[in-house]
């Protein structure tokens, strides 16, 4: 009977080397039982047109990252061409054909790969919904339509959030809600004297207002422009990749430091000089469903929050966080923050972080993992 600990192969938006966040939490724990193959959006590279190619780097002792690379599109589409989809199928059929990997457990983040669904076909199909991707800048048009055809594939269906299970719960006789969870020793680093402090926030004056995550569309900009505002002395960081925006649209102060992506293992020395962690997503269709892993994060560096009312953040933590509604909120709410008289606050949000560890996600995963191939295996 086939089993959960059979190899993976995940199919991801994401890049493996992106901003480390639900997929490589979750599997990169997966990985420690399993063979996981894990394959990436292809780039598209002129020298590719001719001979496409496919890298495959190793991203630990049982987790392989697969990035295939082939020719530019003659148009700028929104997805993958017709033609360089084939061209990835391809790839990747001689790539598992030559390792003999002949079944699976094939696991969505992406309903953008299903046109993959037959280079390794898998025994149990998984789809981890951790975005509402159709309500992203640049979505093809397709995509609802394809999450629709992965749904009834899939076997298990996950969601990362409250939102996108009260949206999803109804399309799948077996869907489960996965809230966002932490990584809780890594960034109680924060708390420790011996943590370094990253040399592009030392010499910031104090206080400091942070913020890391992907700087996109969802971020709320008026929200920024008036922390900024507000105190001449607040220095606002914001530490991550600009993506889908244009860095021009960034609003621009004094005390306004845009430091750029970071690596996961240096998060906890920037948190550490926070003195309030920000949540400042826009209210948008992109934000709807959103549920921000970086929540606990700061819970668990025992740091004051200040967020933007995303619905999931407000249902989990409204008695922890400070909820802002109105640029003019953050700023008030910022500077209750910055005051002495947030213990009680503090505590309960490091109590809700070791509660929500990933550790314990993926030991309820794998559990419904199995469960779902034994009811494939009843039926045949």
């Amino acid at each position: 009977m086939p089993s959960a600990r059979d190899p993976f192969v995940v199919h991801s938006h994401l890049r493996w080397g992106g901003v480390w966040q639900r997929p490589q939490q979750i599997l990169s724990r997966m990985a420690r039982r399993r063979p996981i193959f894990f394959v990436e959006e292809p780039i598209l590279l002129p020298e590719a047109a001719d001979r496409p190619f496919l890298s495959a780097r190793p991203e630990g002792p049982n987790l392989v990252v697969l990035q295939p690379h082939v020719g530019p599109q003659e148009e700028l589409l929104p997805c993958v061409s017709a033609v360089n989809r084939q061209r990835v199928a391809d790839l990747l059929r001689q790539h598992f054909h030559s390792i003999g990997l002949r079944d699976a457990l094939r696991w969505h983040y992406s309903p953008m790969a299903l046109s993959l669904r037959d280079v390794c076909p898998g025994h149990t199909v998984v789809y981890d919904c951790m975005d509402e991707l159709s309500a992203f800048k640049g979505a093809p048009a397709e995509l609802p339509e394809w999450e629709r055809q992965l749904i009834q594939e899939a076997d298990v269906v996950f969601t990362g959030g409250r939102s996108l299970y009260l949206q999803k719960r109804d399309l799948h006789a077996y869907c489960h809600r996965f809230d966002s969870g932490v990584e809780i020793e890594h960034f109680q680093r924060a708390c420790h004297p011996e943590t370094p402090v990253p040399p592009d926030v030392a010499a910031l004056p104090r206080p400091i207002l942070g913020y890391y995550g992907v700087l996109d569309e969802r971020l709320d900009l008026e929200a920024l422009r008036a922390l900024a505002r507000a105190d001449s002395g607040w220095q606002i960081v914001l530490v991550g990749p600009v993506t889908k925006i244009s860095p021009d649209e960034l609003p621009q102060a004094p005390n306004l430091h845009y430091l750029g992506p970071r690596p996961y293992a240096e998060l906890p020395g920037y948190l550490k000089t926070f003195d309030v962690c920000l949540v400042p997503f826009a209210r948008n269709e992109a934000t709807r469903f959103l549920s921000p892993t970086k929540t606990l994060e700061y819970f668990a560096g025992e740091k004051p929050v200040v967020s933007s009312p995303v619905p999931d953040v407000v249902e989990n933590y409204a008695n922890i966080v400070w909820i802002a509604r109105e640029p003019e909120e953050y700023v008030r709410y910022a500077r209750e923050a910055l005051s002495d008289h947030h213990q009680e606050r503090i505590q309960a949000g490091l109590a809700r972080a070791k509660e929500k560890t990933w550790d314990r996600i993926v030991a309820e995963m794998e559990t419904l993992l199995e469960e779902a191939i034994a009811r494939n295996y009843g039926r045949k």
